[in-house]
């Protein structure tokens, strides 16, 4: 799947000539190719499409660590209690005080325009061109694709910054005044997003083409739909939902025997069933380029899934809420070994995609049958020592490299160049987000129907009293109102199935629903606490043999702690809070929206105006 995609990616440095201003304004550079002698032919604008597409590969496009440290779904660093104050720039996020002079704001800024310039001149260049141009199919698929990005990247900096009150750039700047644009307000930059990407849900393929890392119908409809469940527009966001989930090319991955549910996000099911739009990596191209290069065709995402201080991993409740899903007992893949008289697997099939447990004994890790032995990845998952404390609860697994490697440091490019796609819209997400369109409109049957389709994947006990699975699975016979559905799918079903995925999804999803304070408070007045535990050892030496890990494992309740007969205390089992702090620093009416940078205020007086 590399391969297919490496055609295009190798466009992105040669269109990069064009996507500069000229060095100099007053004379022409015979050496130099500026943007009115390039854009001859489709071929030159599909160039320019690509260092379009490529501004996604920028880690500051969706600045993955800072925004999962910020909601509730991230904890900055294996160092616990609470570590030093460092350089470390998402150190700020989860402590809720970031300002405006955060290099991470002013770059997730600076990436958005960056692709935003980049499509501007491929549509200004289409629209050149287009006289002279033959295939008029291809001028549309491009076209569609640019406007998507451009609508795209407005999106994004209308869910991130300044209650949405951004700059427009609708074409690439020209004058003074081009460069010195005030913000628009929220509604004008919903209406000018909408606009573009309803022309590319308008004209794009319905079917992935073959380049498969590109935008499809599928893509700009999921952008819609979220556009309008963002603003409380449920009735409008419906269609385009069902337009992709009654659409044949996507399927939920896992629902035939041929595929395990556990290696969804594995190298070789990237692009898969459910895959609506990724951003594909790839080591084999360019690989001498540094670890920092914004456009590097590796990402960072694994090193910082794992390493000892920069990474984000699952907090306290994140790792307790993946172990205790019910299992469905009727379904035989969770059963060890495959037979339903056999006992339960340890965790369940969700669990085991999405995150490393330290219980987890049932899912091959690195090379070893369970992650709990594995010695070569550097991985954390019990304290030291009885008295020690604990270090990470659960690693977020789908960046990991877990099928591939014995550990990151196996990567041959080294573990700060993984090859790991990374996943910006599922068909799963499409389907929670519709069942929290019809919750919001009365259909509650439709909403769990839908909910449960994705449970069923997982083999979990399904919503409800009945419905599509009645007889082959188990349900919980509880009857839902529109208020314990909603916190069902608020609470457990959205955060655990769509965790580091697309663009500050979690954070916003809490704004929106208007919880992020409550929800910080809420999680700094809950306790969880960690137990001993003791296993067989899945590996050798001394395999079969028990063995003990210390405070490895997270429960939920003071009444499950297991204290040691001797030099034990209930104190010494105890997790450090991890929200004490986002909750005391967190402000309402300041700390939902990222702040204009301070770079783009001091460069541009009339930002506020």
């Amino acid at each position: 799947m590399k391969k297919s995609i490496n055609k295009y990616i190798a466009l992105i440095f040669t269109a990069g000539l064009i996507v500069s201003c000229s060095p100099d304004l007053t004379e022409t550079n015979p050496n130099f190719t500026d943007a009115s002698s390039f854009w001859k032919d489709l071929d030159d604008t599909n160039s320019g499409l690509t260092a379009a597409y490529a501004t996604l590969l920028s880690p500051y496009t969706f600045n993955l660590r800072e925004e999962m440290v910020r909601s509730d779904m991230g904890y900055f660093s294996n160092v616990r209690p609470t570590p030093f104050a460092s350089n470390d720039l998402a150190y700020t996020f989860w402590f809720q005080n970031y300002t405006n002079n955060n290099q991470s704001i002013d770059r997730h800024w600076a990436a958005c325009y960056r692709g935003i310039f980049r499509a501007n001149q491929v549509i200004e260049a289409l629209e050149k061109i287009k006289p002279q141009v033959t295939d008029t199919d291809k001028w549309t698929y491009q076209m569609a694709q640019a406007r998507f990005l451009r609508g795209l990247f407005h999106f994004y900096l209308h869910t991130s910054f300044n209650e949405g009150r951004v700059v427009i750039e609708d074409h690439t700047p020209i004058t003074n005044e081009d460069f010195f644009k005030t913000v628009s307000s929220s509604a004008d930059v919903i209406a000018f997003f909408r606009k573009d990407l309803m022309y590319a849900y308008d004209n794009l393929p319905a079917t992935p083409t073959a380049e498969k890392a590109r935008a499809s119908k599928a893509a700009a409809a999921t952008v819609l739909g979220m556009s309008h469940l963002y603003q409380g527009e449920n009735d409008l966001a419906i269609p385009y939902f069902k337009n992709v989930i009654d659409n044949p090319a996507y399927k939920l991955f896992g629902l035939t025997a041929s595929q395990d549910p556990i290696t969804m996000f594995y190298t070789a099911n990237e692009f898969n069933s459910e895959s609506i739009f990724e951003v594909n990596f790839d080591g084999n191209f360019r690989p001498e380029l540094g670890l920092f290069d914004e456009e590097s065709t590796t990402t960072r995402n694994a090193f910082l899934s794992f390493s000892q201080n920069l990474l984000f991993s699952a907090p306290a409740w994140v790792a307790y809420a993946y172990k205790s899903e019910p299992m469905d007992v009727k379904d035989v893949r969770n059963h060890k070994g495959g037979a339903l008289s056999n006992p339960l697997r340890s965790v369940p099939l969700r669990a085991s995609a999405m995150v490393i447990l330290p219980d987890d004994l049932d899912t091959p890790t690195y090379g070893q049958p369970a992650a709990i032995d594995v010695l070569t990845a550097g991985l954390t998952l019990s304290a030291a020592n009885p008295t020690a404390q604990a270090r990470v609860f659960a690693y977020y697994k789908k960046y990991l490299n877990v099928d591939i490697y014995t550990g990151e440091a196996g990567n041959p490019l080294g573990a700060q160049k993984s090859s790991k796609n990374f996943i910006v819209h599922r068909l799963s997400e499409v389907y929670l987000m519709q069942a929290e369109c019809l919750i919001k409109t009365g259909d509650i049957n439709g909403a769990l129907a839908l909910i449960n389709k994705v449970r069923a994947r997982w083999g979990l006990v399904l919503l409800g009293t009945s419905g599509e699975f009645s007889g082959a699975r188990t349900y919980n016979g509880v009857s839902y109102t529109a208020k314990t559905l909603l916190d069902q799918l608020m609470f457990v079903d959205k955060a655990l199935e769509t965790a580091a995925e697309g663009h500050a999804t979690r954070f916003a999803d809490l704004r929106r629903w208007g919880i992020l304070k409550n929800r910080f408070d809420d999680l700094a007045a809950k306790t969880f606490y960690l137990n001993d535990f003791t296993y067989q050892k899945t590996t050798n030496p001394n395999i079969g043999t028990p063995n003990t890990k210390f405070k490895a494992i997270v429960v939920d309740d003071v009444a499950k702690v297991i204290v040691r007969p001797s030099n034990d205390n209930l104190a010494n089992h105890t997790v450090p809070n991890e929200f004490t702090i986002p909750a005391q620093n967190f402000q309402v009416g300041v700390s939902e929206y990222l702040p204009l940078p301070s770079n783009e205020v001091g460069r541009n007086p009339n930002l506020n105006n």
